[in-house]
């Protein structure tokens, strides 16, 4: 089912790396230390699960330097997708993850309600009527109010974000279970309660 000729870098910092090695009929997604040794391995079933377990790694490694903001009210997500069950889907997900949620299907919707109601969290999608979500991330950096907001991107088309020089937080690939939403959700946005339980 899978090659085994080679495995893939999917991320490195000047201390991991993350790789995704084709094992039997599985894929592994392997930490390892800058000699190369591994120190955490997780096996996953598909391509995309494989990507999505990596960036989950990611922001996991990298969560610690994240502050949670303290308004007294439920974090507040704003979700930019045009198609009409993943639209569904990723709100009612992130409401029973403990957040308000609000959504919208297109980039420029997006990109007006992300500086008027100053959001916790953007998920963007890829494919929307009037923009790129690479673009929308983009003008969501360029923007004072949403320039630090934390982002994800989930899509169908992850090379086509990388390409573009996407700037979302984390690129979860389509289909993407609930479950791994919400958890990249808890990674970057602190004081999103973690005692909910969501299934895919």
């Amino acid at each position: 089912m899978f090659a085994h000729d080679s495995t893939s870098e999917l991320w490195s910092d000047s201390t991991v790396k993350c790789v995704v090695v084709p094992h039997d009929h599985q894929l592994e997604v392997e930490l390892r230390n800058a000699d190369g040794s591994a120190f955490l391995r997780k096996t996953v079933q598909t391509r995309q699960a494989a990507m999505n377990e990596a960036e989950y790694l990611r922001l996991l490694l990298s969560s610690s330097a994240r502050s949670a903001p303290s308004r007294g009210l439920k974090p507040f997500a704003l979700v930019i997708e045009d198609d009409r069950d993943d639209f569904d889907a990723l709100l009612e997900g992130l409401r029973a993850s403990g957040m308000r949620a609000l959504g919208c299907r297109s980039g420029a919707e997006g990109l007006c309600l992300g500086r008027d109601l100053a959001p916790d969290l953007i998920v963007v999608d890829y494919g929307l009527p009037d923009f790129t979500g690479a673009e929308v991330c983009h003008r969501l950096r360029e923007t004072p109010e949403t320039a630090g907001t934390p982002i994800i991107a989930v899509t169908a088309s992850p090379q086509a974000f990388g390409v573009e020089g996407c700037t979302a937080d984390a690129v979860l690939t389509k289909p993407c279970p609930i479950d791994t939403l919400v958890a990249a959700a808890r990674l970057l946005v602190g004081h999103l309660a973690s005692g909910t339980d969501v299934s895919s």
